[in-house]
């Protein structure tokens, strides 16, 4: 992505968060680094004005460069939130809001991915005499998708939640739902994340 194409995608998101109150930011992809603490302290705030103030001071917290007018740690979640619309996208619903794009906006890219897919919901059944038909759901499956970290693509990730390796376990039903099958697990990960996200206190 060149600078003017991120500018340009930093931009439309500042435009699509004005676009709807900042009551509603606490649960967007771009706060999915909020610690515990920050969710507590969001809750307090009252007026629109201090969302404000609070949705600057995250992104600021963790600005690694503070003295320049880039944000990059902003602008890698802004590119993984655009990622994941466009790959887990589920009906309407953005693909950033998804099991798996959560996961992919606060733990990045898997190493590698596995994917097992499950037997066909139902078979052929009478539907008139001497008539056989296919139910609509009939050709529904279930899909077990797994992602991977290791040391040769998350060595940096792997060191903050101290783990020699990583799984995260998907329950999928194409087109219509996906859940993380450990999401305890997922969420102590992403608590570790967020906590490690502020580097400017």
């Amino acid at each position: 992505m060149t600078g003017f194409e991120v500018l340009l995608f930093v931009a439309l998101s500042e435009s699509a968060v004005k676009g709807r109150s900042l009551q509603d930011w606490s649960t967007s992809p771009e706060a999915y680094f909020l610690t515990s603490d920050e969710q507590k302290e969001w809750k307090t705030l009252q007026s629109e004005g201090a969302r404000e103030r609070f949705r600057e001071s995250y992104w600021r917290r963790r600005d690694p460069t503070p003295m320049t007018e880039r944000n990059e740690f902003r602008e890698i979640v802004l590119a993984r939130i655009r990622t994941a619309d466009g790959r887990f996208a589920i009906g309407k619903n953005p693909g950033s809001l998804t099991a798996r794009g959560r996961v992919l906006v606060v733990l990045g890219a898997p190493s590698a991915e596995r994917q097992t897919i499950g037997p066909l919901n139902r078979s052929p059944e009478m539907i008139t005499p001497g008539k056989m038909g296919l139910p609509s759901t009939a050709f529904e499956t279930t899909e077990w998708h797994t992602w991977v970290y290791d040391r040769s693509t998350a060595d940096e990730l792997l060191k903050i939640i101290e783990r020699p390796s990583a799984e995260i376990s998907f329950i999928v039903e194409p087109g219509r739902s996906d859940r993380i099958e450990n999401r305890d697990i997922f969420e102590r990960w992403r608590e570790k994340v967020a906590q490690r996200s502020i580097v400017n206190p």
